[in-house]
């Protein structure tokens, strides 16, 4: 793991762009990408750099992802920071909202650790707008609350469950009543530990058939009606993660009315996948919480087209391959997303609610869900017509569980500029 250096940044002029500015796109002979002013104007004192011809390719500001989980320190055998870091960059993500389930940030110098290892891959020039949700308990358990003071003054742009389940109704109400005083956003992904109980899959049609245990919705909407009511009670704002139906949609659209501060988002294969793909049994499949029916998928839609969902996550979650090439119930659950997240899911999210609205969803409403900054200079140059077949050499590290992996995406990325280094793809 190195610094970026000099050698890794240069100016930059794109040829014959499509440059979004702010309300549309329009055409651009050149964008002049200056590594210290970002986007300026061409003139003599600019000093030419690498040159890339877009041909009609779209430049959009990066993303911001939600649900960044890279492992390290306590499994760096399946993934480093540095490999996060290198995917951030070939998906063209700036930032994101970091939280493992493999490391709770639970005290300050935890946090302080976490920080400082991904400031190590920043260049001289800027660094990646990462924030961090610090654990409202010690290692995500139900025995004693974290340091959530001392947290929020260390700088944790909110608390998170780790995605693990909802804990008991009287450990939820402490933690939240401790929470308020930081005045921090609660963030959770709404499961019930005991409707849940041993399920990998979505209670359905296809569980039936393949005799495999499910989750069923109720897992779902009763640990979010639990949690808006214990939000209600004591005036917390919270997020809710990865929502997979549309009853806890209605829920969610229900609090609003009420008063109750609470945002949501949905996961990038909940909405790309329903629960048909079981039938091939291939682990790749197995995400948490479960891709739902192709009615919750297109409930799913409709809260994005309506409003109700807030932004779109990745929850980037490497998995050993080893732990993959077993049988579904055995496996582990998770999928990488970054790398692939927009060539995946950009032009169906055009047809549904506009270029503006994308790259909100995408990119200043995950941002502003994480008190970060937007991406300002950090650009990705996009070909949306522009077919790619997903391939191993696509992700980072050494790891490449995707359940897109071999499919034909519908569109490409070509570059990207994060932090004033130039990577081609």
């Amino acid at each position: 793991m190195k610094m970026r250096s000099l050698s890794d940044i240069s100016n930059v002029v794109l040829k014959n762009a499509m440059f979004w500015n702010g309300q549309k796109f329009e055409p651009r002979d050149e964008v002049c990408l200056h590594v210290l002013n970002g986007i300026v104007p061409r003139d003599e004192s600019f000093v030419r750099g690498d040159e890339f011809d877009c041909k009609g390719a779209l430049v959009i500001p990066a993303l911001f992802g939600l649900g960044l989980d890279f492992m390290e320190p306590l499994r760096d055998d399946v993934y480093k920071y540095s490999d996060g870091i290198d995917a951030m960059r070939k998906g063209g993500f700036y930032g994101g909202l970091y939280e493992s389930s493999a490391n709770p940030i639970d005290d300050a110098d935890k946090l302080t650790a976490t920080a400082n290892r991904f400031k190590m891959f920043n260049t001289i020039v800027g660094e990646f707008e990462v924030k961090f949700l610090g654990a409202y308990s010690k290692g995500f358990g139900t025995d004693s609350l974290a340091e959530m003071m001392e947290l929020a003054e260390a700088g944790v742009v909110g608390f998170g469950d780790g995605n693990a389940a909802i804990p008991h109704s009287r450990f939820l109400r402490l933690a939240m009543e401790y929470g308020k005083m930081t005045g921090k956003r609660f963030f959770f992904q709404p499961m019930d530990k005991t409707l849940r109980k041993s399920g990998c899959v979505h209670e359905g049609a296809y569980s039936d058939m393949l005799g495999m245990k499910g989750i069923p919705r109720i897992a779902e909407t009763v640990a979010a009606y639990t949690v808006l009511e214990t939000a209600r009670f004591l005036q917390v704002p919270v997020h809710f993660k990865q929502v997979t139906c549309g009853e806890t949609l209605e829920l969610i659209r229900s609090a609003r009315k009420k008063g109750i501060d609470v945002t949501c988002d949905v996961g990038l294969y909940h909405l790309l996948l329903d629960d048909s793909c079981l039938e091939t049994l291939d682990s790749a499949y197995h995400i948490l919480p479960p891709i739902r029916s192709a009615a919750d998928r297109d409930a799913l839609w409709q809260g994005i087209v309506d409003g109700t969902v807030d932004a779109i996550s990745v929850n980037h979650t490497p998995v050993l391959r080893q732990d993959t090439v077993v049988n579904f119930e055995d496996s582990v659950p998770g999928a990488l997303s970054l790398e692939i997240a927009l060539p995946a899911i950009w032009n169906k999210l055009v047809s549904k609610v506009g270029e503006a609205r994308a790259i909100e969803l995408l990119s200043t409403a995950p941002a502003r869900l994480a008190s970060a900054a937007p991406a300002q200079n950090n650009i990705v140059v996009f070909a949306p017509d522009r077919p790619h077949v997903v391939v191993e050499s696509d992700f980072a590290g050494h790891v490449c569980n995707s359940p897109l992996m071999g499919k034909t995406l519908p569109s490409s990325i070509l570059a990207t500029y994060i932090n004033s280094v130039w990577t081609e793809m």
